[in-house]
């Protein structure tokens, strides 16, 4: 991540207290995964970047922000961006067997495909310009174990990005090579993931430095049953991803050009594909090449500049319904859709009073973006394809002051101006105040707008059939009041408490056209109001024991056919969610042990959205246990028990699971995983 001044001072001494840091490892431990870098993450949770584009300590950052940091990542066994974040405080994983998104306090559309989610991955946005797609599972385009730290960033921040950090921002920094070894390989065999591979290398430090990676997947899958009536035995469900990588940096010059290819069967078949024969299945190809430089032109000024671009294809094939296609049958479609970003950023930070005590951060970036989407019946003449393309630029300008005019006093404030030719131009404010004891206790008062823009396939993707178009289609908006108190009353213990009010309006969501009840469009259809509380904390100590745990309680809302707000109808919605861990200090030298445990309180399905009688998706709770040796002579072993109870999540599932064919049906939920094993094997020097 590029970010546009030194790193911050630190008020009234260091951020972990001295008799927090544990000793010195042995020179042979490898560098990754060493006591070093337990201290080093003790830092590293303290300090975010992707919140303001620069570096901040947590309490004087405007959002409330978790910091996952790469130790904790492989102490649990993540095995994807996705699981890592299910365990922070108010987030949850939903997997519906097309993709994997994330719900933050409440608020995951069924079908949505993180478009509400700005992910950032070294400082480049991956959200793409035909689906606003951004991957969080085994669909990312990078690797979990290219990964450093992972910032969880709650709310909108619009007045620096713009369109896309809606609900919030996922910031994910990879390991530079100063923390990654010179050549490594890895390879792991899971009982349902199926065999996993990566190997990687870098070269360098810090200032100068090449470093790469591959990573190949091969989903075996498991045997489902659809949540209907005389639900069949479904096998279908395998997915294979290829992700690679390379970076750069030279001086105040850096690059990163990053790629991916996943395909995934649902054993559900969406989209009235007959589920017992051909699967249905989605393709996904993502290219992001960028590069830039930033400059310390003097003490109180930097400056960045950075050029960009974003390449993406989704391909789907949905098998007719009967193998022989007649007038009275489904007949089998074939979509894509192609998105092409092209864009450029100009960034400066001026320190008016140094050090940190006043500052302005400004700058402005442009995009021209290409989408295509195209819809073709097998068997038709192909000059009935339907071909919609969409041409769109973007210009935003933005401005932050931050100060601290006293040792306990702290503000921050911004403005954005998006420009989009095609849809909404919109100003997105955010001012914060802060009130601490440095590196003790404190407060921040919180206040921020955003907005998401309608991407492409949801406002003008049309088949001639089952989906329609739509031209109207507005910009969705959100506001949002929250308050924070955080602490550190020992070292090697810190705790945060946030209340929080969301109000969501202009929701996008697939309903039935007005023009044609038996096609679905795309429309702004909902007001959702997100309020509640949240709690966390984090804990380490110099023996080598960590500790995490959080929980939110939610209540959302949405309008009734009054302009009412009406409580727990909401899909998807739970009131609780919550999660925890402990990890052990390395048992005899060798291993940490570390178990986990995530819960989920019970949801409305979609279903109950629309009225009808159908189940709510159950409470879930799901167990983790992970053994993890970081150095066994060079050699580093992963053990690991996903889901250990075995009981699966009833997850709410989109619209595009109903059936039609034979005959009409609902389909509220689908399971997610059971029981799963892993064991995962690298060497490294």
């Amino acid at each position: 991540m590029v970010v546009l001044a030194a790193p911050i001072a630190r008020a009234a001494g260091p951020v972990v207290d001295v008799d927090d840091l544990p000793p010195l490892p042995p020179a042979e431990d490898e560098p990754s995964s060493s006591a070093t870098v337990l201290a080093a993450s003790s830092a590293e949770e303290d300090v975010v970047v992707g919140a303001a584009k620069r570096e901040q300590s947590l309490g004087n950052v405007a959002s409330a922000v978790t910091v996952i940091s790469g130790d904790r990542i492989r102490r649990f066994g993540y095995r994807t961006i996705g699981e890592a974040i299910a365990s922070v405080a108010g987030t949850y994983l939903v997997d519906n067997r097309l993709s994997y998104s994330i719900g933050v306090r409440g608020m995951q559309i069924p079908g949505d495909f993180n478009s509400r989610l700005l992910v950032l991955v070294d400082g480049a946005s991956i959200n793409e310009a035909w689906g606003a797609f951004a991957g969080l599972g085994y669909d990312a385009i990078v690797s979990i174990e290219d990964i450093a730290r992972i910032e969880v960033i709650r709310g909108p921040v619009s007045s620096v990005y713009g369109t896309n950090a809606f609900f919030g921002i996922i910031n994910i920094v990879t390991r530079g090579a100063g923390d990654t070894p010179r050549a490594w390989a890895r390879a792991a065999i899971n009982s349902i993931q199926g065999v996993t591979t990566g190997t990687g290398f870098a070269v360098g430090d810090i200032h100068e430095q090449l470093r790469g990676s591959v990573h190949f997947m091969n989903r075996i899958g498991e045997t489902l049953t659809l949540d209907i009536p005389d639900g069949a035995n479904l096998d279908d469900d395998g997915s294979r991803s290829f992700i690679a990588g390379i970076v750069g940096a030279y001086g105040g010059s850096f690059a990163q050009v990053r790629a991916s290819r996943y395909s995934r069967e649902s054993p559900f078949a969406p989209y009235d594909v007959n589920p017992m024969l051909s699967p249905y299945e989605q393709y996904n190809t993502h290219l992001l090449v960028e590069g830039g430089h930033t400059r310390q032109v003097s003490k109180r000024l930097a400056l960045a500049v950075r050029a960009y671009t974003n390449q993406y294809k989704f391909s789907d094939s949905a098998p007719a319904y009967d193998p022989t296609p007649r007038a009275d049958h489904f007949t089998p479609l074939d979509s894509t859709g192609r998105g092409q970003t092209y864009g450029a950023e100009v960034r400066g930070r001026y320190e008016i009073v140094v050090p940190d005590k006043l500052g302005v951060t400004a700058g402005t970036e442009a995009q021209y973006n290409r989408t295509r989407s195209t819809a073709f019946y097998r068997g038709e003449d192909p000059a009935d394809t339907i071909d919609v393309p969409l041409n769109y630029d973007l210009e935003g300008v933005y401005s932050e002051v931050d100060g601290q005019p006293l040792r306990w006093l702290g503000f921050t404030g911004g403005l954005r101006y998006d420009r989009n030719s095609e849809l909404d131009d919109r100003l997105s404010p955010r001012a914060a105040l802060f009130v601490a004891e440095p590196e003790k206790y404190g407060i921040k008062l919180l206040y921020a707008e955003g907005f998401r823009n309608p991407s492409a396939y949801e406002g003008y993707y049309e088949d001639g059939s089952d989906f329609l178009a739509n031209r109207d289609i507005r910009a969705e908006t959100i506001r949002s009041f929250e308050a924070v108190v955080w602490a550190k009353p020992t070292p090697g213990l810190s705790a945060r408490i946030s209340g929080f009010y969301w109000d969501a309006r202009g929701i996008v969501e697939q309903v039935p056209a007005d023009t044609n009840p038996n096609a679905l469009q795309f429309q702004n259809v909902a007001r959702y109001v997100s309020a509640g509380a949240e709690a966390e904390f984090s804990y380490r100590d110099s023996r080598g024991w960590y500790a995490f745990g959080g929980a939110a309680y939610t209540r959302v809302g949405t309008e009734d056919g009054t302009g009412a707000l009406v409580y727990g109808a909401v899909a998807n919605a739970p009131a609780i969610t919550g999660s925890g861990g402990v990890s052990t200090p390395k048992l005899w030298g060798r291993a940490h042990v570390s178990a986990e445990a995530v819960a989920i309180g019970p949801r409305p399905t979609r279903a109950d959205e629309l009225g009808n009688d159908s189940p709510d998706s159950p409470a879930w709770v799901g167990m983790n246990l992970t053994v993890y040796a970081p150095n066994i002579r060079g050699f580093d072993v992963t053990a690991s028990a996903r889901n250990l109870l075995g009981k699966r999540d009833l997850m709410p599932a989109p619209g595009d699971y109903d059936r039609t064919l034979p005959d009409v049906q609902t389909v509220p939920r689908v399971p997610g995983e059971g029981r799963e094993l892993y064991v995962k094997v690298g060497y490294a020097y």
